[in-house]
């Protein structure tokens, strides 16, 4: 199943015409991984990439630059299966407004996005500290305001089949979101403010959430670039959940080092067990063989709140790209 996908995307690649403007990338990543919870101890070999990314470009005159993009991914790296990964199509127009449908596993806002500062070499602190990522489909427009400063504007539902919303079991609910955002990146600085209202609202409940604000920033200095970001989420039942993180990327040549400090506290909750504070840290770094090649080696500790709190965890993984 896979070889034949593979030259049927590679015919795709090199065809002329209307496929002269696609471009076909992969990469392939094998990890050493360990992980220690609850003082038991797990680790062993497996697959940390195995995808395939063909993206297209068409311009179309009088309207615009139309972009799509589709990922395959191995799935659980086992070769006989290809499963559909992060899809999107988008709309540049010439004024520069952007329009953009996705069906994406959303990227860490605070462990891969901007407060990241480039730590997130191979993981982050995703369902870890910070809250898990999930897939999910989106609209979105982003709007030039200034040099540098961009309006934008998404709604997200839980990924589902085009018409029907959100997807969810029976009788469950399931909470679609709009956000706003407004951001600015030009030169070494780059910033980024969001709020975020939530519907399908369930009255006086802990975990159903009716706002979040975010906000990060991060700074190039040259010898190293620095990063942070807070996400504060709010819920009806009147609690609220803070996460924060800071983050360090130092470019040595062929070497990169960093790291990341996160944190989480919860408050407004009625037992004293669900208002806690608990952090967690982060470092390694990634070295380039080639333009290619890579190898990425990371260390991992944080208060999981359970009987035996801290949970660690490493793992070294060797890329190749394409």
């Amino acid at each position: 199943m896979m070889k034949k996908t593979l030259v049927a995307l590679a015919a795709v690649a090199v065809t002329g015409g209307a496929f002269a403007q696609s471009v076909m990338t992969g990469a392939v990543g094998f990890k050493f991984s360990s992980l220690t919870a609850a003082n038991v101890m797990t680790s062993g070999w497996g697959v940390a990439d195995g995808s395939i990314t063909v993206k297209s470009t068409d311009d179309v005159e009088g309207l615009g630059k139309f972009d799509a993009s589709i990922n395959l991914a191995a799935d659980s790296g086992n070769g006989s299966n290809m499963t559909a990964g992060n899809l999107s199509v988008s709309l540049t127009m010439a004024s520069g407004v952007k329009l953009t449908g996705s069906s994406t596993y959303g990227g860490s806002y605070l462990g891969s996005g901007l407060a990241a500062a480039g730590a997130d070499y191979d993981t982050n602190m995703s369902g870890k500290i910070f809250s898990s990522r999930s897939s999910n489909d989106a609209i979105s427009v982003s709007i030039p305001l200034i040099d540098g400063v961009k309006l934008g504007y998404t709604h997200t539902e839980a990924d589902a089949t085009a018409g029907t919303g959100s997807a969810a079991a029976s009788g469950t609910i399931t909470q679609q979101y709009d956000t706003v955002t407004l951001t600015y990146a030009a030169g070494a600085l780059a910033a980024d403010v969001g709020f975020r209202n939530y519907n399908n609202q369930i009255a006086s409940t802990s975990t159903s959430a009716s706002s979040q604000n975010r906000g990060s920033v991060s700074y190039d200095l040259g010898v190293a670039k620095i990063g942070f970001g807070v996400v504060s989420t709010n819920y009806t039942y009147g609690n609220t959940n803070v996460q924060s993180g800071l983050g360090i990327n130092i470019p040595m040549g062929k070497l990169s080092i960093g790291g990341q400090l996160a944190t989480v506290a919860t408050s407004g909750n009625a037992s004293s067990a669900s208002n806690y504070n608990r952090s967690g840290t982060m470092f390694g770094g990634m070295y380039s063989f080639s333009k290619r090649s890579y190898a990425t080696a990371q260390y991992y500790s944080y208060d999981a709140g359970s009987t035996v709190s801290n949970t660690s965890g490493y793992s070294v993984t060797l890329y190749n790209t394409f």
